[in-house]
């Protein structure tokens, strides 16, 4: 497969086109899979680590604040570097072998934030799978900013008052099961 431009790949990767999406990991999996093995990680951990850098990259992309000043292939490798040593500090394993590694440095425009960002989302997606669907589908409702009334009549209710004090009572039990999540104290 040929290398492609940075816009290029860029591109690809903010409209999920499936053929950019493939040459990506056909031609820098590979990499990140050493990396991560090399490093006391398995062939899954690495699978995860390049889909959640992607994913970031992806939101990246989709703010429009991506400025790739070095090739995707050193970009790709930072985020998952970074990606990688966060998981192993998680898990309270050696990381100095990680730091041999300076091939490729932390490319400086990227702020991990999308990082932290992508782990309470994943937090918050865990728990929100735990709701009775009914809460899952008000609390959906009620982001997508659909009004009161159109959220009584979807959900065959016929107070208004009764679907607000529903999503409080919903939104409070996705926080309680939140905070009581041994992940969200590490954070």
């Amino acid at each position: 497969m040929k290398s492609l431009d940075n816009k290029i790949i860029i591109e690809g990767i903010r409209n999920q086109d499936k053929q950019i999406l493939k040459n990506i990991y056909q031609t820098y999996f590979s990499t990140i899979k050493r990396m991560v093995m090399d490093n006391y990680g398995s062939e899954q951990d690495a699978k995860d680590v390049f889909q959640e850098g992607i994913i970031i990259i992806y939101r990246k992309a989709k703010e429009g604040n991506i400025n790739l000043t070095s090739s995707f292939k050193s970009y790709i490798y930072g985020v998952c570097r970074y990606i990688w040593k966060k998981q192993l500090t998680q898990r309270k394993e050696n990381t100095e072998k990680l730091e041999g590694y300076v091939e490729y440095e932390v490319i400086p425009d990227v702020t991990f934030d999308e990082y932290e960002k992508n782990e309470q989302y994943k937090l918050y997606q865990k728990h929100f799978k735990r709701l009775e669907k009914d809460c899952q589908k008000v609390l959906q409702l009620f982001l997508k900013k659909v009004p009161l009334k159109d959220i009584a009549e979807i959900m065959g209710i016929e107070s208004q008052q009764y679907v607000k004090r529903k999503k409080y009572k919903c939104k409070e039990q996705l926080v309680r099961y939140i905070k009581n999540d041994p992940k969200f104290r590490e954070q």
